[in-house]
């Protein structure tokens, strides 16, 4: 009898074999596809958090640059990926925060001289030297990060595509030009933090009285950009829209310069000149006070924190003469903070900012004095020592805070975002699944919401007693031209996360730009330039109509073809100095599909 060899052992070592087969596989797609995305959203966290610290960056320029002194700040430029036991990272992503070279801001205005100063008011006049600075991210995974920029104390980030702004322009409020100069060169690199010290080096100057210079209807400020757009949408082309008694009256790409023109709202300046990276050089070319009694001057008056009546309002707040102390009941607490004027103003604007928002923070950064005081309420975050700034005018106060947070005996709501449907099509619904969880001692409702870029989506009620979660999906129903990247916010009474979505375009053509200014020479009129794409047809047409008082005036038409398309310096000629026109282009698709622009621009 024969006998058949026993295969029972090939069986297993096949077996084994697919099975280690299966593992290297499953690792390989975890490597490929898990680590990217985890690495994207630590890219992306990192990315908001850098914002805030630019913010507060901001605010320290400014706060020294109307109270004078130095303020201490922080950037992080880079992050850490999270260590993995089996998969391997890339090398952690990093930033740069670098000044952007040197260029002039000019006040074409004359400076008030029927009064006595200590120092020269007309040095706030003319020229100014300044510099700007950006943040430019160097991440593996989140190719879209956006290079943020602070330009004359407005900051914004700078999208491929896009502005999107983080602060309001502080250039002009209450008929005040406060302008603050950036001296000194800064280049830093890397993945840690670097701390930075914007000290005053010149002024802040007394609100100066100005009128037009000689032969100009209108005080005009020149101010080097790169992106104009952030602060057209800001201050607009009117006097009537945006900031008012302000409009945009042009912009020159050969220089990157943009042109402001201010109407007699505008009649009062101050000038300061702050250091950053490697300083520069104190003078007192700034330092500009009236020396005599009049009280037409600059409307001066002191700003500070009103302590004893801050103790009085808040029961857990204790505060000596230069300081105060926040026993918060948890993580979203908060205590009224009271800044009061010497003498008492009237409809005076008043920023507020912090030195570190991951322990306390402010809101509202800003409002509107009356009967010479103002409140802003400051929300615990995290146990340590916060300084609170409150600037106005030619004036400013701080004061640290020190925060002990509590157990706490109301609901606090946290906050995690477990996911979205991003990326969408226009027209779409964009859902936003988060969780939600009481951490607190008491049971409580609140509402949980959603919001894109600072604009409300969805909400959704919850009751949760202590300990207890809930996942909740928030929903936004897109539509047209609502194409671009967005940060999405969830947020609680007392927590909030957000992550980035992007909702694509649902085709047809786009106007990717559309800049206009005075025409230059003799023959008054407009020049304009544009930029066009089209992401699923070919383009048919480019038409730019002009209008003066919505009664039609001229136009031009462009043959185009392919998927996008440029025009620089068109003209519109022959015509009236002076005169307000309006500007609207019109994209057309081989398919009749089309996108329109408008701009409005003063002839000269």
């Amino acid at each position: 009898m024969v006998r058949r060899g026993d295969e029972r052992g090939v069986t297993v070592q096949i077996g084994a074999v697919l099975l280690l087969a299966i593992v290297f596989s499953a690792f390989a797609l975890y490597q490929i596809n898990a680590v990217p995305a985890e690495n994207e959203r630590v890219e992306f966290a990192h990315n908001q958090e850098v914002h805030d610290e630019l913010q507060t960056l901001r605010n320290a320029i400014q706060n020294v640059g109307t109270g004078g002194g130095t303020q201490s700040t922080a950037v992080t430029l880079g992050t850490q990926y999270p260590s993995r036991t089996l998969a391997t990272n890339p090398p952690a992503p990093t930033g740069r925060l670098e000044t952007t070279g040197t260029a002039n801001i000019t006040v074409d205005a004359r400076a008030d001289t029927d009064s006595e100063y200590d120092g020269n008011p007309d040095n706030l006049t003319g020229d100014h030297e300044t510099t700007t600075l950006a943040y430019t991210p160097d991440y593996r995974e989140y190719g879209s990060a956006p290079t943020t920029r602070i330009e004359h104390g407005f900051a914004f980030n700078d999208f491929d595509d896009a502005q999107v702004t983080l602060t309001e322009q502080p250039l002009l409020s209450d008929g005040t030009i406060r302008l603050v100069v950036l001296e000194g060169e800064l280049s830093e690199s890397g993945g840690g933090a670097i701390t930075l010290d914007p000290t005053a080096l010149s002024g802040p100057s007394d609100a100066v009285p100005i009128e037009p210079a000689s032969g100009n209807n209108h005080v005009t400020i020149s101010i080097p950009t790169a992106a104009p757009t952030a602060w057209n949408d800001t201050i607009g082309t009117t006097f009537a829209d945006g900031e008012s008694g302000a409009r945009v009256a042009g912009y020159d790409n050969d220089r990157s310069l943009l042109t402001l023109e201010l109407n007699e709202t505008y009649d009062k300046l101050q000038v300061a000149r702050v250091g950053i990276g490697d300083g520069g050089t104190k003078t007192d070319e700034y330092d500009v006070h009236r020396s005599d009694d009049g009280d037409d001057g600059g409307g001066a008056y002191d700003v500070g924190w009103n302590l004893s009546r801050i103790e009085a309002e808040n029961d857990r707040v204790s505060c000596t003469s230069d300081r105060c102390t926040f026993e918060a009941a948890g993580v979203g607490d908060t205590a009224t903070m009271s800044v009061e004027t010497t003498p008492s103003v009237d409809d005076a604007t008043v920023e507020y900012a912090v030195s570190n928002s991951g322990v306390g923070r402010v809101d509202p950064t800003s409002g509107t004095i009356q009967n010479g005081d103002h409140q802003t309420e400051l929300e615990a975050r995290a146990n340590g020592t916060v300084t609170v700034f409150a600037s106005s005018g030619g004036d400013g106060d701080r004061v640290p805070v020190d925060i002990v947070l509590g157990s706490g005996s109301s609901p606090l709501f946290g906050v995690t975002i477990d996911g979205t449907n991003s990326p969408v099509t226009e027209g779409e619904t964009l859902s936003v699944t988060a969780t939600v969880e009481n951490n607190g001692s008491d049971a409580g409702t609140q509402n949980v919401t959603l919001e894109t870029d600072g604009q409300r989506r969805d909400a959704a009620s919850v009751t949760l007693q202590p300990g207890e979660s809930t996942q909740v999906t928030l929903e936004w129903s897109t539509t047209d031209g609502d194409a671009g990247e967005y940060t999405a916010l969830v947020a609680s009474g007392d927590d909030e996360a957000t992550t980035g979505v992007t909702i694509e375009s649902a085709g047809g053509p786009s106007v990717d730009s559309f800049t206009t200014e005075q025409r230059p020479g003799n023959n008054v009129g407009i020049r304009y330039s544009w930029a066009v794409s089209s992401t699923d047809a070919e383009l048919d047409t480019v038409t730019v109509e002009l209008y003066r008082d919505g009664t039609y005036v001229d136009e031009r038409t462009a043959a185009v073809s392919g998927t996008s398309a440029s025009r620089n310096n068109e003209e519109f000629s022959n015509l009236g100095s002076g005169q307000e026109y309006t500007l609207e282009l019109t994209v057309t698709d081989v398919n009749g599909n089309s996108a329109t622009a408008t701009r409005t621009q003063v002839a000269g």
